[in-house]
């Protein structure tokens, strides 16, 4: 159940948290003051706490004080976000002299958990090889569940056996770039408050391109992973610890080997349909 609580001394009775509360969970009392009026009904989303004026409100001891003040604050323009849009890439080409800096991906990845969820389920897991040593072990794990995997007498489709066999022998690692770090982002489906488990996933997918970008991380979505997992339903439970059923995406990092000069131009890619 969560707590909600009132600074009377600095709520001017504005009702700003009330009406912004979607679920009803709120109501003002007799004195005039917010109250909570149906706790089964919140979804801890915090609503209340950002909206209000004087920031009087305070949900399961978290303070609006201590929340980041929008006024003033730095953000990218609309100019800035379309511009992104034309220049954002996946990197297939990634140093490998150089890890990304601890520091800056913990400042990601807590930042990475702001991303949205479907009734603020907030039910993810961001399962995180940060460095090329990690990423070897992974590996390692992985050709050795590939090498393993038995399903009758059934052969492993050409596309997954031929570059694990090369990846195996040294050569070209086709499924993972090089890279040197490897996000895995999963949402818990025997959670009863997971409404949309698949869209949470995708969406911290994309935001953590776009914070990997801003913080010089180069980034690629992982879509050989879930196809292999296709193949291999026990592959992410032998290697990082994922129930087969369990929903996810990976996404590879590193420090780019590669430049881009300039944008591409997609701007008419997609069918716009006005009605």
């Amino acid at each position: 159940m969560a707590s909600f609580k009132v600074d009377e001394t600095r709520c001017i009775k504005c009702g700003m948290c009330v009406r912004d509360c979607a679920f009803k969970a709120l109501k003002m009392a007799n004195g005039g003051f917010p109250e909570m009026a149906k706790p089964e009904s919140c979804m801890k989303c915090q609503h209340c706490l950002a909206v209000c004026p004087k920031g009087a409100v305070s949900l399961d001891g978290l303070s609006a004080s201590e929340s980041v003040e929008t006024k003033g604050l730095e953000l990218p323009s609309a100019e800035a976000a379309v511009n992104w849009m034309h220049v954002r890439r996946s990197t297939r080409q990634f140093r490998k002299d150089v890890d990304v800096d601890p520091a800056i991906l913990d400042k990601v990845l807590k930042a990475l958990a702001n991303s949205p969820t479907g009734c603020n389920a907030r039910s993810l897991t961001f399962t995180c090889y940060p460095n090329r040593v990690s990423m070897d072990e992974f590996r390692a794990k992985f050709i050795k569940t590939i090498e393993c995997h038995r399903d009758g007498n059934r052969l492993l489709p050409r596309w997954l056996a031929v570059p694990a066999i090369k990846m195996r022998r040294g050569g070209e690692d086709v499924f993972f770039r090089g890279a040197s770090g490897l996000l895995i982002i999963s949402s818990d489906e025997t959670s009863p408050q997971v409404a949309t488990p698949l869209e949470d996933v995708a969406a911290a997918a994309t935001y953590f391109e776009f914070l990997a970008g801003a913080h010089g991380i180069a980034t690629c979505w992982c879509g050989f992973l879930k196809m292999v997992q296709g193949e291999i339903p026990e592959l992410l439970e032998r290697t990082a610890g994922l129930r087969p059923a369990t929903p996810f995406y990976a996404m590879l990092f590193g420090v780019p080997a590669i430049r881009y000069p300039r944008g591409v131009q997609r701007d008419g890619y997609a069918k716009i349909v006005y009605r």
